[in-house]
């Protein structure tokens, strides 16, 4: 499938001019180019899942080349595995099953499908959905994409205690709390099991929906909330999840639960313990290892690793984490199954 320039307008993505020159590569690839300037890139898979993303690469040799972006540079061909090695800018819009509104120069996420809770979308359904996202645009919507589209990136500063907001869908917010910062943690003496990609931060989600982009965090911290979890920093790096307030960070956090053998290649002989701030080891020998993996030592880039919009929306209609402890594997030692055996 490929978009139409309406279909563009209402999803952020930089226009096709009519000056444009339309190109199909032998992989099925789609290429725009303005004179010899590569403009745009519709990635296309076997499975008809496909990625429209923006450049502005200078070619040359009759568009077999791309052109070095210095003097002592070289010319590159020009072929898919060049073009995916030069930067993108701008809004860019994926499709893969789920359906993901990004900013490559910003590194900020407008709207993932997975994140509101649709599940896989096959490419039949992809067209109704694009339908129902123009016809439920509003005037609100359609200059909020475009403020979106033409932002600068920003990076942005935050700490423990911090309370932050972001967006399940384009009119739903949801509202979390970092309690941990590891890397400074760590920096300041503290030990931790050194086991999570990048820089890592422990945070929790709120039992909280709303469109209200104001609540007060007198108000969260009222409200119960979600299994803490880790993630990487990026999303607050780049100002993706916002900074509404901070507060001292309370005492009795559940803290995901790490255990298991060591996995470092100098010292793998004994058995770790790590919680929050709270880290001890003991020798391997004459010690019972559990047998199950409990590193529980899986991070990604945003909340989306483990929770949903459906998934939270559900948790707050039990009252009770439970429906998330279901949807997560009991690969985490304070799970309430756990608890019970």
């Amino acid at each position: 499938m490929e978009l139409t320039n309406e279909q563009r307008k209402y999803l952020g993505l930089e226009l096709i001019e009519p000056n444009w020159e339309r190109v199909e590569t032998t992989e099925k690839d789609i290429l725009f180019f303005d004179g010899d300037v590569l403009r745009k890139v519709i990635w296309i898979d076997d499975n008809g899942f496909f990625t429209e993303t923006s450049y502005r690469l200078r070619t040359q040799d009759n568009r077999t080349m791309i052109a070095p972006l210095t003097e002592k540079g070289k010319p590159k061909r020009l072929n898919g595995v060049n073009i995916q090695r030069c930067t993108p800018y701008g809004v860019y819009f994926n499709y893969n099953g789920w359906i993901t509104i990004a900013n490559f120069t910003t590194q900020q996420t407008y709207y993932s499908s997975a994140f509101e809770g649709i599940p896989f979308m096959e490419l039949s359904g992809l067209q109704e959905f694009l339908d129902k996202w123009i016809n439920d645009t509003t005037d609100g919507d359609l200059a909020d994409i475009q403020t979106f589209a033409h932002m600068k990136r920003k990076h942005c500063k935050y700490k423990e205690g911090d309370f932050f907001r972001f967006k399940y869908d384009r009119r739903n917010y949801g509202y979390g709390r970092i309690l941990f910062d590891v890397r400074k943690f760590v920096k300041d003496g503290g030990k931790f099991w050194d086991i999570l990609m990048g820089k890592a931060l422990c945070v929790s989600v709120y039992h909280i929906i709303t469109e209200n982009p104001n609540v007060s965090i007198e108000d969260l911290q009222k409200l119960q909330s979600c299994p803490s979890q880790y993630i990487m920093d990026n999303r607050f790096f780049y100002g993706e999840y916002e900074i509404v307030g901070n507060a001292p960070v309370p005492e009795n956090v559940d803290y995901p639960i790490m255990y298991g053998r060591s996995i470092s290649g100098l010292d793998r002989n004994k058995i770790c313990f790590c919680r929050g701030r709270e880290y001890r080891e003991i020798p391997l020998e004459s010690n019972e290892l559990l047998s199950k993996d409990f590193k529980n030592n899986g991070i990604g880039w945003s909340l989306s690793l483990n929770l949903d919009k459906t998934l939270v929306e559900e948790c707050i209609k039990a009252g009770t984490n439970e429906p998330f402890w279901k949807a997560n594997p009991k690969n985490d030692l304070q799970t309430p199954f756990f608890q019970r055996n």
